[in-house]
């Protein structure tokens, strides 16, 4: 495989650890009442957005994308 554009974009790396910090936090923290998962998902958008106009292949964007959505996915208590 070739290079992963995601790890030669630091714009997206950020963008995509941004969105893992926002959505972790709203999970132990549970007091933003779901507006930083909706603020985590937009910020994971943008990466994958910023990513496949960087010409990123859609396997690649898809892999992120679906281990984000997995991530938001889990029960809560």
């Amino acid at each position: 495989m070739e290079e992963f554009v995601i790890l030669q974009s630091p714009a997206a790396l950020l963008l995509c650890g941004a969105a893992l910090f926002l959505c972790l936090f709203d999970r132990l923290h549970r007091a933003s009442r779901g507006w930083l998962t909706v603020l985590s998902a937009a910020l994971c958008l943008t990466a994958l957005g910023l990513d496949l106009l960087e010409g990123a292949d859609l396997r690649e964007a898809a892999a992120i994308g679906m281990g984000f959505l997995l991530l938001n996915l889990g029960v809560r208590e």
